[in-house]
């Protein structure tokens, strides 16, 4: 457990360092960028080798930690993708006709977006994991009880899903809001389906 810290460690000095020799070379566009891909690195190793830690050792992933952070994360990164210069590095670009006011609206993806991916997986494959394997959700990794799985499972699906939508049409990102529709739509499904 202790390597992972040190390995997220190491990245995040390396990434402030290169960020602040860019600012000091009065490249700013470069430095932002450094900085943002440093924290995600960083972020991305302590919360990825915590899952492959939790697997190796045959633990189950029902708990808030996992939960929460597949979430709050990709939440984040398609808020503040806008205030980076990587944002810019359109890789799609839809336009969508709004058939009431008849105006169109320009959604993107971009590498914000990709980073965002795969913690919106690993967010759907817990959420239906806890449908169909857990019978609760442990507040710590030491916890015997917790809150009903699939309650809380809903109540991420739509809390998040209206969070996506919002973040998604702030930021114009497609898939953000294609994932707040499919979070909403998940849980209106699962109500319906208990």
């Amino acid at each position: 457990m202790a390597i992972r810290h040190s390995i997220a460690w190491f990245i995040m000095l390396i990434g402030v360092s290169a960020t602040i020799f860019f600012f000091i070379q009065n490249e700013d566009a470069l430095a932002l960028n450094i900085l943002f891909l440093s924290i995600y690195t960083a972020i991305t190793i302590l919360y990825f080798l915590r899952i492959f830690y939790y697997v190796d050792h045959h633990a189950t992933l029902n708990e808030i930690y996992f939960l929460s952070l597949a979430n709050i994360i990709p939440l984040i990164i398609i808020v503040v993708s806008p205030l980076f210069p990587i944002f810019e590095e359109v890789l799609l670009a839809f336009e969508v006709n709004v058939l009431p006011a008849n105006e169109f609206l320009d959604l993107y993806i971009t590498v914000p977006s990709l980073l965002a991916f795969p913690y919106l997986v690993v967010s759907s494959a817990l959420l239906i994991r806890s449908f169909t394997r857990y019978q609760f959700i442990r507040i710590t990794s030491q916890s015997e009880r917790g809150p009903s799985a699939e309650w809380t499972a809903i109540f991420t699906f739509f809390i998040f899903g209206l969070l996506f939508l919002i973040a998604g049409a702030f930021a114009s990102d497609l898939l953000g809001i294609l994932y707040g529709l499919f979070f909403i739509f998940s849980g209106i499904g699962f109500i319906l389906g208990k």
